[in-house]
């Protein structure tokens, strides 16, 4: 049996590093509010460690064939259990053991170390570098890592509205632009991150014109390519809406703009299996996007940012392709919910967020 649990601070914990560390009051509504959500990608049998097991009523009227279990359920869990949260961390790992996990079903310390190192933005690099020579060109160029605020300051008057994104962040957290005219603020938030993180990691803003990701799973060292995403982001890159479609229409979507993805999705998926997959076990998305160069061309960035955990892309996919979905996936505040959205996570008292589905038809 396979046990999933909705941590969307991960982010927050990984850069935190530390054991002991303490989700934000506006992580916790979120994990609150939203925590039935991995039901979606749960397949049949599995559970979905959760606050309160009364809401099976919900799930069961989903027509899901998952069971909600709680804390006091953990220390049972048989050897074969399988652990499978929104992503892991040392205080992930922490917080299952002193709920009763048996250490067994437990990732080791020693594993903790290296998923958060893979977890680092510095793999983009990794990967770019990969794709490139797999590829025999650069499709654009990779970020770069800096640890010297004079550095960053040097890229910043460069590169006007470009990013200097923190090492551990993700879903457009950590991330500040370099908008002219650079002030007091950013050059304070830019010396925080190099003393928080010990480096920032830098790239050029693209004039976007899609945001998607492949989104992988990785087991026994290898890579399996489990679907794709189609989302929009705001202005600070945090994701705000996704596309729920099959597979076949959303990479069809992403061909049609640049009919050459098939084989820079294959250098992709070789750069993770070589770079990721021999240390890691678990899904993961690769964000990329197609972008109009200078030249008027469209061109792609392929490797974005590395999410080493489960995504709303992962979400977005299951709905389609396992739950035969479409529409439009968004978090909104409750009362923000149209007469035709499906709610996906249950609406009690108390409730500020809900995940749903706008546009259903399906």
């Amino acid at each position: 049996m396979t046990i999933h649990y909705f941590n969307p601070d991960n982010d927050l914990a990984l850069a935190n590093g530390g054991a002991h560390y303490t989700a934000t009051p506006r992580a916790e509504l979120l994990r609150r509010d939203l925590q039935l959500l991995p039901c979606w990608l749960a397949a049949s049998g599995d559970a979905v460690l959760c606050d309160d097991t009364s809401l099976q009523a919900w799930v069961d009227a989903q027509g899901l064939s998952v069971t909600l279990i709680d804390r006091r359920a953990l220390p049972d869990l048989s050897v074969g259990a399988v652990l499978r949260p929104w992503g892991w961390s040392a205080a992930m790992r922490w917080r299952l053991a002193r709920w009763g996990v048996d250490e067994r079903i437990l990732p080791s310390h020693e594993q903790m170390a290296v998923w958060r190192q893979l977890a680092h933005r510095r793999i983009s690099i990794a990967i770019h570098s990969r794709v490139g020579e797999l590829l025999g060109r650069d499709l654009c160029p990779p970020p770069v890592e800096l640890t010297l605020l004079d550095e960053v300051m040097a890229f910043a008057r460069a590169h006007p509205g470009g990013y200097v994104k923190e090492p551990w962040s993700g879903s457009g957290r950590g991330i500040l632009r370099a908008l002219p005219p650079v002030g007091r603020d950013f050059v304070q938030r830019a010396e925080g991150a190099l003393r928080r993180q010990g480096s920032v990691l830098c790239e050029p803003a693209y004039d976007c014109m899609l945001d998607f990701a492949v989104e992988m799973a990785c087991r026994g060292g290898t890579v399996e390519m489990t679907g794709y995403s189609v989302f929009r982001s705001d202005f600070h890159s945090q994701y705000s809406a996704g596309i729920v479609a099959s597979r076949r229409v959303l990479r069809r979507m992403i061909e049609n703009m640049y009919p050459d993805f098939s084989m820079v999705e294959s250098a992709v998926v070789q750069s993770v299996s070589e770079l990721v997959a021999p240390h890691y076990d678990g899904v993961l998305g690769v964000d990329m996007l197609l972008y109009r160069r200078t030249d008027g061309i469209v061109g792609i960035n392929p490797c974005v940012e590395l999410n080493l955990r489960t995504t709303m892309g992962h979400v977005t996919a299951a709905l389609a392709d396992r739950h035969v979905m479409q529409g439009r996936f968004i978090i909104k505040p409750v009362p923000s919910l149209q007469p035709g959205d499906k709610a996906l996570t249950p609406i009690v008292e108390g409730s500020t967020l809900v995940a749903c589905l706008s546009g259903n038809n399906g």
